[in-house]
């Protein structure tokens, strides 16, 4: 049943938009063109006839306007949006999915429709007031943090005096940090254990910022050197005989210069923690040697190590608490993509042709 209600409504958007295409390309030969002949061409049927019934502004013959409802021009458009749709399907259906189960209160069951009969508050209200969900977040939170102002700093520093300085051993650090970056990091798990356990850092959710950011600096300071190198070189040797030492010419000239890429790895850096679940499960189930009766483990927890129990954990199993949990979680990642979309993009280009 659910199979033949997703399949009619791929239909009918198909149509729609196939029929909107057409209307467009219909309008555009005949010289209108903008938002509203796009807007004209989703009313079915009458999309068509409107723009048949008006006077041309451009010079086309009928032959022109005929081509356009070619059967070949058809199935092009057809295969594209066929395309489209599916591509949208397989990104949106599982969206609404997630929404419906956070809004279902579902413990054990999984439901076989996208959207609850009779939505409820109740999941969210399980997370808030029936487990660690606001210690589990701002674990993470201040993990994310740390990795973003920190990670950035640090790395963009190194990147730096790589990108524009020459010493000894200067190719083989470079060399040494590309190859580090081929090794995962699950191959090191043994040794990050036995060096948290004897710097007393087991179970301390902050320290994990110390592996989340050496493990991101080969790549990020590949990328970030890269990107400095394009820089000319030219604006620090002018603002050296203006009188400029070198933090300020990296302050005043080559920051600013940097803010797309940086920003692009600020991100990246903000976001690793969020759905980490090996490095947190891991290091922080950890009961101190001395810990009390009845020492609760779950406050070093990360939301990945809590959420992770609602779907494995037969004695705490919610399916929709995991849901409405996910929600959260994508709430900061999703308003730092609208802030910073702009730089994103650029940073991300950057990276590819620079890089």
């Amino acid at each position: 049943m659910l199979f033949l209600q997703l399949l009619t409504i791929f239909l009918i958007l198909l149509v729609i938009f196939v029929h909107q295409s057409t209307v467009y390309e219909y309008a555009r030969r005949k010289g209108y063109e903008g938002i509203k002949p796009g807007l004209i061409g989703l009313i079915p049927i009458y999309g068509l006839f409107y723009y048949k019934r008006i006077e041309k502004r451009r010079n086309v013959s009928d032959r022109g306007l005929k081509e356009v409802f070619k059967l070949n021009h058809m199935l092009q458009r057809v295969a594209l949006y066929i395309q489209i749709l599916i591509v949208a399907a397989l990104v949106i259906v599982p969206v609404v999915y997630i929404f419906g189960l956070a809004f279902s209160n579902i413990r054990s069951d999984i439901p076989n429709q996208i959207w609850p009969e009779n939505p409820s508050f109740e999941a969210f209200n399980y997370l808030f007031t029936e487990t660690k969900f606001t210690t589990w977040y701002w674990n993470t939170l201040s993990i994310a943090l740390i990795n973003m102002f920190i990670g950035t700093v640090l790395i963009t520093g190194a990147a730096y005096v790589f990108a524009r300085f020459s010493f000894k051993g200067k190719r083989a650090g470079l060399l040494g940090i590309l190859v580090l970056q081929a090794f995962p990091s699950f191959m090191g798990l043994i040794a990050m254990y036995v060096l948290f356990w004897r710097f007393g850092l087991l179970g301390q959710p902050r320290a994990l910022s110390i592996l989340y950011i050496g493990g991101s600096i080969p790549g990020n300071l590949w990328l970030i050197k890269g990107f400095l190198q394009q820089i000319p070189k030219d604006l620090d040797e002018s603002a050296m005989i203006d009188g400029a030492n070198k933090f300020q010419i990296f302050w005043h000239i080559i920051l600013p210069l940097s803010v797309p890429i940086l920003t692009f790895v600020a991100v990246t850096m903000f976001m690793g923690p969020w759905m980490d679940y090996i490095l947190p499960g891991y290091l922080l189930n950890y009961y101190p040697q001395n810990a009390p009766a009845g020492y609760d483990v779950t406050n070093q927890w990360t939301l990945a190590v809590g959420l992770f129990r609602f779907i494995t954990d037969l004695n705490y199993i919610h399916y929709s608490a995991f849901a409405a949990g996910a929600l959260l979680v994508g709430i900061p990642i999703t308003i730092l993509y609208m802030v910073f979309q702009r730089y994103l993009i650029e940073g991300i280009m950057a990276g590819a042709t620079k890089g």
